[in-house]
């Protein structure tokens, strides 16, 4: 009897158990039934299954050139023991390893019989973005099928589903929860540590609301029911520890991956302000170091929420907004940089830090990168200036820059602001810093929309008339 028949009868008896329709699928050639769509499955499977019993039937069948060049394409390559292919094709070739043969797969069938299914873990809790809180699954029963799978039942809010249960070598258990409209792909692994009640996982799906967005999460796999109200609990499931694939809803056809990334951080955001104003509440709310911290927080996510809608932000340090727009003009190169700045003894340029000496030094050579820069100073009277204001428009006209002088009073009822400075390219890179007259916070807001923009150029207009030049 040849050695490949006596292999093929040890795995039809041992392995699928005298199941000859099991055994026919594990040796399907998948790649080669997918170029022939013409022939249907059912004839397919007839025909293969016809094959295979001859294999079973006659001693004198032997491995076949083209069952080993066929073999990876088998379902039976796939089969994993120890972290290694439970059969390879050489294993099917060899005339002498019978009897090592045999050993390996009852090794491997004895391991799959003491495979152990921990039942302490029957609680399971994940968050439901949509409707902002935790759902909870017990598991209700465990049953093993004819497959030797073990299939879980498991209850939520008063409705049964059915799942999957698998423990693989190295203490990796996954589930598959079939609920609905969605599967849900659980991974966990066990360190089998018993002091710990639970354990955190991964468990991929959809998003309930939209069956075509990919979700991933974490998840809880828990010996004991834990308290849903818990803010521990609320942190480590929320959306901040989340990931939807929302980037599949965006134009499929084109080539480009296209996604608001700053929508996207923002919602992020939101969701740690939400935690931070229920931690100060619960656990912080007699602790200044905490309240200001998450308290700065708060205005770091109002601006980035605004930022990200593109709407108009606010600024509170002048001096590092000036130098971000110097900066700006300078990649830029080759365009007009205006500015109106009221000059009284806390101007930016009076100052004598190192920080405002550099802003200072960069605004005065901006004209190396091809910038053509105007500033206009706003002051009490033009006609009779105090000797420190001479002596520092006479500095900066000597710079290439165009410095011009306005009376206050001949312009402060005409426009909306007396500081501030914008660029026009013409395009998304334009912009407008200013601190409002009318405003009651001493802040500058930064304005990148077309209306708002178009006002303070007017602005800008109107007071350059009402000007003189400095030469």
């Amino acid at each position: 009897m040849d050695n490949f028949t006596q292999k093929m009868r040890l795995i039809y008896s041992k392995l699928f158990n005298g199941e000859i329709d099991s055994l026919t699928k594990d040796f399907i050639d998948s790649s080669k039934f997918n170029k022939e769509k013409h022939q249907s499955y059912k004839k397919f499977f007839s025909n293969r299954k016809i094959l295979i019993q001859r294999w079973l039937r006659e001693n004198n069948t032997h491995c076949s050139k083209d069952f080993q060049k066929s073999f990876k394409n088998y379902k039976i390559s796939l089969h994993q023991f120890r972290g290694q292919p439970l059969f390879t094709v050489d294993e099917f070739k060899k005339s002498d390893n019978l009897k090592e043969f045999e050993e390996r797969l009852d090794l491997y069938l004895q391991y799959r019989q003491e495979v152990h299914i921990n039942k302490d873990y029957k609680h399971i809790y994940s968050f439901c973005n949509e409707r902002e809180e935790i759902f909870y699954y017990s598991i209700v029963k465990w049953e093993q099928n004819p497959e030797n799978r073990i299939i879980i039942t498991l209850e939520k809010e008063g409705k049964l589903y059915q799942g999957i249960y698998s423990l693989e070598e190295g203490n990796n258990i996954f589930l598959t929860i079939s609920e609905d409209n969605t599967t849900h792909y659980m991974l966990f692994h066990d360190t089998k540590d018993n002091s710990c009640a639970y354990i955190i996982g991964v468990s991929m799906g959809y998003l309930t609301k939209d069956n075509k967005v990919p979700r991933s999460q974490k998840v809880v796999f828990s010996k004991k029911k834990l308290d849903r109200d818990d803010l521990l609990l609320h942190f480590i499931l929320n959306e901040t520890e989340s990931i939807s694939a929302s980037e599949n809803r965006f134009n499929p056809h084109s080539s480009e991956i296209i996604r608001d990334y700053f929508c996207k951080y923002t919602t992020k955001l939101k969701q740690y302000h939400t935690f931070f104003s229920r931690l100060v509440t619960k656990s912080y709310n007699q602790s200044l170091y905490h309240r200001l911290a998450f308290r700065e927080f708060y205005a770091f996510y109002s601006l980035f929420e605004r930022f990200s809608k593109r709407e108009s932000y606010f600024i509170m340090n002048f001096q590092r907004a000036f130098f971000e727009a110097i900066k700006t003009v300078e990649s830029i190169k080759n365009i007009s940089f205006q500015v109106v700045m009221q000059l009284n003894d806390d101007n930016l340029f009076f100052a004598i830090s190192d920080k405002d000496f550099k802003i200072k030094n960069r605004f005065l050579s901006l004209s190396s990168c091809g910038i053509d820069s105007t500033i206009v100073f706003v002051v009490d009277d033009d006609k009779n200036l105090s000797l420190k204001y001479q002596n520092l428009l006479t500095e900066i006209a000597k710079e290439s820059l165009t410095v011009r002088v306005v009376k206050r009073d001949s312009v402060i009822h005409k426009v909306n602001s007396l500081d501030f400075f914008f660029i026009y390219t013409g395009d998304e890179r334009d912009f407008v810093l200013a601190d409002p007259i009318r405003d009651s916070k001493d802040v500058f807001k930064l304005f990148i929309n077309e209306v708002t923009m178009d006002e303070y150029r007017i602005d800008y207009r109107k007071i350059v008339y009402e000007s003189i030049l400095v030469e």
